[in-house]
């Protein structure tokens, strides 16, 4: 599959189809990929994400990185996530350069004719910090402004020992924070949080 093209032929189920006309018009790029990162689908966002930015990248569709270490962590968490289940969160670049990328990989079973693991990757810029994204924050799920404010900086992809930093909090009092928002919010894993402000951030 070339990244400028959809992984579905003509020939694909209608519902299949469908799905991917949707994806297509959806602000977050989404790609779907195999546990080796071979793309086996990425909408119209994540096509021009890659295109426009200098870190993430697709070579001989394989999705990759242009910093090596990057790209072998990007894999390594695609590779967890297929073995194991579990949601994982990458961030290429750090999370204090001028084009930092979230990257979130969440598990996705294919229960097709072959049953195989594959995994979705979620691709966001680190950068900067949205007024409206921290207001509607607190009004969805009723968090406090300091909430508020932490899980869009989560959704940064930053570290909790640099944003414990960042706010002159120690450590536990920001676990102890983030524990509250995670209650609020409906989520267990701080994977899981960074993808529903994605979800919110992406239709905003």
């Amino acid at each position: 599959m070339s990244m400028h093209q959809s992984v579905l032929s003509p020939s694909a189920p209608a519902a299949e189809q469908t799905c991917s006309i949707i994806l297509d018009h959806l602000g977050l790029p989404v790609l779907l990929v195999d546990c080796d990162a071979s793309v086996r689908y990425a909408n119209a966002a994540a096509r021009a994400f890659i295109d426009g930015n200098g870190l993430i990248k697709a070579v001989n569709e394989v999705l990759s990185t242009h910093h090596g270490p990057d790209g072998q962590r990007l894999k390594n968490a695609i590779a967890d996530t297929c073995a194991n289940g579990a949601g994982r969160v990458v961030v290429l670049g750090s999370a204090g350069s001028a084009q930092p990328i979230v990257v979130l990989v969440l598990p996705f079973h294919d229960d097709g004719p072959v049953e195989r693991s594959r995994a979705l990757v979620l691709l966001r810029s680190g950068k900067g910090m949205s007024e409206i994204l921290v207001n509607s924050l607190r009004q969805f799920f009723r968090l406090s402004p300091a909430e508020a404010s932490i899980a869009v900086a989560l959704g940064t992809g930053i570290d909790l020992n640099e944003l414990a930093h960042q706010r002159g909090v120690k450590l536990n009092t920001l676990r102890s924070q983030v524990a509250s928002i995670m209650a609020k919010t409906g989520t267990r894993r701080q994977a899981q949080l960074v993808a529903l402000v994605a979800r919110i951030d992406s239709v905003l």
